[in-house]
């Protein structure tokens, strides 16, 4: 279940951006779902995730964007509001629980 320190540690970190141009990545993004809780944090936004059926592994996984973060479907990551439905792209993912990934990628479909 998602804490506060969940977020709060999620809000420490950095996402890492996807190499070369800045853009979405071309194939699949890894999880669909709704934002559950946005933290805002300069110099990071926390989302904690609400996944789709079928997206069950990132259930409570706090995605940390940053201003380096391609983002689609909003001007800023200060734009993303709770209950918004995304799609993330990410990298290297941690096995825990909630799981930590690297997010490549976001685009808000609301």
């Amino acid at each position: 279940m998602f804490t506060t320190a969940t977020a709060a540690a999620a809000l420490s970190v950095v996402a890492l951006a996807g190499c070369g141009a800045p853009g979405l990545p071309d194939r699949d993004p890894e999880a669909v779902g709704a934002a559950a809780v946005v933290m805002q944090e300069d110099p990071v936004t926390a989302v904690v995730f609400l996944p789709d059926a079928g997206y069950e592994y990132f259930d409570q996984t706090a995605f940390t964007l940053d201003d380096s973060t391609p983002l689609e479907g909003v001007a800023d990551r200060r734009d993303i509001a709770e209950g918004d439905r995304l799609e993330v792209w990410t990298g290297p993912c941690a096995e825990s629980f909630p799981v930590q990934c690297d997010v490549v990628g976001v685009r808000v479909l609301d």
